[in-house]
């Protein structure tokens, strides 16, 4: 080798280019020494996550509250039909009140029909019928009315063939029989109550009898 040789260079290392750093969440520019973000508080080392989405847990809150909402329901039924139950059992035995027993039956005492007294018979008249005493006051059973004597006569005569005391009254002259009509009577009594008593004989005899009062005018 000569002296005049020039040595051969060596290649020059060059250095590496530095990135910047920046936050990766907010975007400021960091240190290469920085471990924390000044601006947001990230550190360098934290990967930030996706924010989940919404409808999940919105989801999952809406079905719990249905559930919540479903269980309400079902206690309140159930609470309701334990009370109808024990609305509707039976009262014991033992305060039911004791039922009165039924009063006896008392016997009807049948009333006996009076015997007619002498005054129960009408006066006989012309026409073998009983007449009503002038100017007597008291009550009488009357049996039927007609227009004219001949056709109470003819009542008359029929029912006395049945034995019942007959009489035959013209009612012109007593103010509480209707006027113009020639009653068919029978029996003469001082009081309605006795009148009523010798009724009772004589309406399943004739028809249509009834007790009256007589007063003359």
């Amino acid at each position: 080798m000569s002296a005049t040789e020039t040595p051969a260079s060596e290649p020059v290392e060059t250095a590496p280019v530095e990135t910047e750093r920046r936050c990766p969440r907010c975007g400021a520019s960091l240190r290469p020494e920085q471990e924390w973000c000044l601006q947001c508080g990230t550190g360098l080392g934290a990967r930030v996550a996706a924010p989940r989405g919404w409808r999940l847990p919105l989801a999952v809150v809406g079905g719990l509250l249905a559930l919540a909402v479903i269980a309400v329901v079902l206690a309140i039924v159930e609470l309701s039909g334990d009370a109808e139950t024990v609305t509707t059992q039976p009262a014991p035995a033992a305060t039911a009140a004791p039922t009165a027993a039924p009063p006896a039956a008392t016997t009807p005492v049948p009333t006996a029909t009076p015997t007619p007294s002498a005054t129960a018979t009408p006066a006989a008249s012309g026409s073998g019928l009983g007449d009503w005493p002038a100017g007597k006051t008291g009550f009488t059973i009357v049996l039927e009315s007609s227009s004219t004597r001949s056709a109470a006569e003819a009542r008359g005569k029929e029912l006395a063939g049945q034995g019942i005391s007959v009489g035959i009254l013209d009612s012109s002259g007593y103010r509480t029989l209707t006027p113009n009509r020639f009653v068919v009577f029978s029996g003469q009594y001082a009081t309605r109550a006795q009148a009523k008593a010798a009724l009772g004989g004589l309406k399943s005899r004739v028809a249509g009898a009834q007790v009256k009062r007589v007063a003359p005018n």
